[in-house]
């Protein structure tokens, strides 16, 4: 037995709003496919997010239809599940479509008996849980869910569904394999809480490769992610180039998580297979004047391929700050496909220490201050908000200054607010009257006790009428 597994495959996005960022995800998907089927495999595995939005347009849903068209001509059945960026809470999705064409089959929990060639159904309360069979393999799969959704305090939803099987196909975050990722810390699943029985997890969601063996977790088979098809985010980027202050020359490596691409499995082992994929430099200079980081990103400039994209993080402490303005002018004419500026440099400190009497921002504050000088257009969200919340977990915000007023303010306030009161508290005597007049002439009416309404059931619960 012989089949692909691809993951993340995001088709749809055009990156940096780039039109041919586009067509590069159209282009990994198509070689993916194509060396998949000259594999001559027995069926593919699509891990979740094959799109990268739950409502495509037509042109990336032509494009899904023209590529997914390769192995049904060549009788190679496709079997997929939803992934986070695929979900979506109306009936039917565009994976209904797809399927209604046969160029997928979806695998999961289902509103309707699904029965072919392939599928296979099973009541799950007001649910059917549809699986595949490929000769003797079974494949079962469900699409992404939130981790209180999977885990209903003492219950575990999967360990419930599945009770053993040749594959599981699954897209989340498993806390093992999510180290050094944007999820270690937002994971959907623990390790243990994975159902054992299973020969081979198709996992996606973890953008980056990853495999864990039986021995490393101490379940039946192998865990599995391909990483995503594309590079999707600077963390994933083909190459790494600093350029710091004591550095005589800039250092260029390539970046450890290695090329992307996806697996050919053959008796459950996974194989990795490469797909081309545009160069992608994340750059990062240090200089202590504006000048030398002028001349530094030229310098830099030199080492990056004519058709790759490149993020470039300016660093450091200039007088009078920067603006990137300056820099976007001096690469106009490199020929880099695409490349963008990044500020983390800060000014000299202007306010003297005599006058103020300590420091007016802490190091955090002052960190912080850096990420958010990006110009709005540009502002990397993603990127801040794994900084923000990395600082978070090890407690840093706690020690940020924050002033308190003090009690003679305090006392001032409360003076000005009783001395106020009076005021917006004071009715004149027509007033009273006139609501005298109105009590008098209502009838009383009891108030009727409000009972708490009951919490309503989850999705995932709704599903499975109640019985796990």
């Amino acid at each position: 037995m012989k089949f692909a597994h691809i993951a993340d495959v995001h088709l749809g996005r055009e990156q940096f709003n780039q039109p041919f960022r586009y067509d590069d995800y159209v282009k990994a998907f198509r070689e993916a496919v194509e060396k998949a089927v000259s594999e001559r495999v027995d069926f593919i595995l699509i891990a979740g997010d094959l799109f990268h939005v739950s409502r495509p347009s037509p042109k990336a849903l032509r494009d899904a239809v023209e590529i997914l068209e390769i192995p049904r001509k060549k009788e190679i059945p496709v079997f997929a599940i939803e992934g986070n960026h695929d979900k979506t809470i109306r009936e039917a999705s565009v994976f209904d479509l797809l399927e209604h064409l046969g160029l997928i089959r979806t695998l999961g929990l289902r509103r309707e008996e699904k029965r072919d060639e392939f599928l296979r159904s099973k009541r799950v309360a007001d649910r059917y849980l549809v699986w595949a069979e490929v000769g003797d393999t079974r494949i079962y799969g469900l699409r992404h869910h939130t981790r209180w959704q999977l885990i209903r305090g003492n219950t575990n939803v999967l360990k419930a569904l599945f009770r053993g099987g040749d594959i599981l196909m699954l897209h989340q975050a498993v806390d093992y394999l999510a180290k050094d990722t944007p999820y270690q810390d937002a994971f959907d699943l623990k390790l243990s809480e994975l159902p054992d029985g299973f020969s081979y997890y198709a996992f996606g969601h973890i953008h980056v490769r990853r495999v864990a063996e039986p021995e490393q977790t101490g379940l039946r088979g192998s865990i599995a992610y391909p990483g995503s098809l594309e590079r999707t985010d600077v963390r994933e980027a083909s190459h790494l180039i600093i350029y710091g202050e004591r550095d005589k020359r800039p250092k260029v490596k390539e970046n450890r998580d290695g090329p992307k691409g996806f697996y050919i499995v053959e008796d459950f082992q996974p194989e990795f297979v490469e797909v081309k994929t545009r160069p992608f430099y994340r750059v990062t200079v240090s200089a202590s004047s504006k000048a030398e980081l002028k001349r530094k990103v030229e310098e830099v400039a030199g080492l990056i391929p004519k058709e790759a994209v490149a993020i470039i993080y300016l660093e450091g402490t200039v007088k009078g700050g920067i603006s990137l303005a300056e820099f976007n002018d001096l690469l106009k004419g490199s020929g880099i496909a695409y490349y963008a500026f990044r500020s983390r440099v800060t000014g000299e400190a202007i306010i003297s220490k005599e006058l103020v009497g300590e420091e007016v921002l802490t190091d955090w504050e002052k960190e912080l201050l850096l990420h958010l000088r990006e110009e709005p257009k540009k502002f990397p969200l993603d990127e801040f908000m794994d900084w923000l919340l990395e600082k978070y977990r090890q407690g840093v915000p706690s020690k940020m200054n924050v002033r308190l007023p003090k009690p003679a303010e305090e006392s001032k306030k409360l003076e000005k607010t009783e001395e106020i009161k009076p005021i917006v508290a004071e009715k004149t005597k027509e007033t009273e009257k006139k609501e005298e007049k109105e009590k008098a002439g209502k009838p009383k009416v009891e108030k009727k006790e409000k009972r708490p309404r009951p919490a309503k059931p989850s999705s995932l619960d709704a599903w499975l009428g109640g019985k796990i």
